[in-house]
C-alpha cells in the first residue's frame, strides 16, 4: 500500500527540466550584476556632489574636528548667504544665464537649417560638408586658440573692415575680448560649442523621419520654409530639448573659451570665476581655511545646482532623442 503511494506521488509531481532551473539562475545572476554595476556609476557621479553638499552645509568646527562624514552634526546655511555676498554670486550668474541662453537660442536657429539641408537635399559637395560638420567634433577647440584671438582682438566684420582699409588707409576693426560676442559670433553662424553634434542630430532625426509628411505638405500648397515651420519643427521636439539641453550645458560649463578670451575677472561666467577664486584664496589659519573651503563648496553647488535641475526636466526628451537619432550607448 505504501510503495502504491510513493508511485502515484512520483507521477503527480511536476519535474522542472535542469536546463530551465539554469536559465532562470542565469537571468537572476545577470540582473543581479546589472543593478550592482548601475548602483556602482550611480555612487562615483553621485558621490561628487553629495561631498559639495555636505561640506557646503558644515560649520567650520566640524570641518576642522573631521567629525562630518554625510550628515553634519551642525548644520548651517550660512555658508551659502556667505557665498552670496563675497563671491559675488548674482552678478556672474547674470552673466552666465546670458551667455547660455542667447547662445542657445543662436544654435537653435541654426544647427536644425543646417541639419535639415543636409537630411533632405542632394547638392554637389553634400558629404564633404557633413564631412567638414563631422570634423567640427573631432578636431579639439585648442588647435584653434590662436587664429580666435587674434581674430576677435582685431574683429573685422567678416573681412569688411579690411576691405574699407583699403579705401580708407586704415581698417574698420573692433576688439571683442571680454564681451559676450566671443559667443554669440560663433553660435549664430553654426561654429559655437559642439554645433557640430547638433547639426549630427539634427541631420539623423530628419533622415529618419517619413517623407510622406512633406509630401501632403506640398500637396496642401506649402513652400519649402512652410514645410519646415509647420510640419518638421513640431515633430523635432524631443531633438530640440536634447539640443537646448547640451548646449546649456555645454556654455555653463565652458571654461576654455572664457579663460582665453575674457580675462577680465568681473566678466567671467561662473564656473571659471569659482575656480579661480578657489585657486587664490589666501588663508591664515586653519579654521578660516575650513570656512573657506566650505563657502567655496557652498558656491560651487549653487553653480551645478541649475544643471541639475534642468537635466532632470528634460531628460525624458534626451532619452527619446536618442533612441530615435540612432545613437546607441
Amino acid at each position: 500500500m505504501e510503495l502504491e503511494w510513493i508511485q502515484t506521488v512520483r507521477k503527480k509531481a511536476v519535474k522542472i527540466p535542469v536546463n530551465k532551473i539554469a536559465q532562470e539562475g542565469g537571468k537572476l545572476i545577470f540582473k543581479v550584476c546589472r543593478y550592482l554595476l548601475l548602483a556602482g556609476i550611480s555612487y562615483l557621479m553621485i558621490y561628487p556632489v553629495m561631498t559639495m553638499l555636505s561640506t557646503a552645509l558644515s560649520r567650520p568646527i566640524d570641518l576642522y574636528n573631521e567629525s562630518t562624514v554625510w550628515i553634519p552634526k551642525n548644520p548651517t546655511f550660512t555658508n551659502f548667504t556667505s557665498a552670496l555676498r563675497y563671491f559675488d554670486y548674482a552678478h556672474h550668474l547674470g552673466i552666465t544665464v546670458s551667455i547660455s541662453t542667447i547662445s542657445t537660442a543662436l544654435q537653435m536657429l541654426v544647427c536644425p537649417l543646417v541639419g535639415y539641408g543636409l537630411a533632405r537635399y542632394r547638392f554637389k559637395g553634400n558629404g564633404l560638408v557633413f564631412a567638414m560638420v563631422i570634423m567640427t567634433i573631432i578636431v579639439p577647440i585648442q588647435t584653434a586658440q590662436i587664429p580666435m584671438y587674434l581674430d576677435y582682438q582685431a574683429f573685422d566684420f567678416l573681412g569688411i573692415g579690411r576691405l574699407i582699409g583699403l579705401i580708407t588707409g586704415e581698417p574698420l576693426t573692433v576688439n571683442l575680448l571680454n564681451t559676450n560676442w566671443v559667443y554669440y559670433i560663433p553660435a549664430a553662424f553654426g561654429v559655437g560649442l559642439r554645433s557640430g553634434l547638433y547639426i549630427f542630430l539634427f541631420r539623423q532625426y530628419f533622415k529618419g523621419m517619413p517623407k510622406d509628411l512633406e509630401d501632403a505638405g506640398k500637396v496642401d500648397g506649402c513652400s519649402r520654409f512652410g514645410i519646415y515651420l509647420r510640419i518638421i519643427i513640431p515633430n523635432a521636439k524631443p531633438v530640440f530639448v536634447t539640443e537646448f539641453l547640451l548646449s546649456m550645458i555645454f556654455y555653463w560649463n565652458d571654461t576654455v573659451i572664457s579663460n582665453m578670451l575674457l580675462n577680465t575677472v568681473n566678466v567671467q561666467p561662473l564656473m571659471p570665476y569659482t575656480r579661480r577664486l578657489m585657486e587664490l584664496q589666501n588663508t591664515v589659519d586653519q579654521i578660516e581655511e575650513m570656512q573657506s573651503r566650505a563657502e567655496g563648496m557652498a558656491c560651487l553647488f549653487m553653480t551645478v545646482a541649475p544643471l541639475m535641475i534642468l537635466f532632470i526636466v528634460c531628460q525624458k526628451f534626451f532619452i527619446e532623442c536618442m533612441d530615435r537619432s540612432g545613437i546607441k550607448g
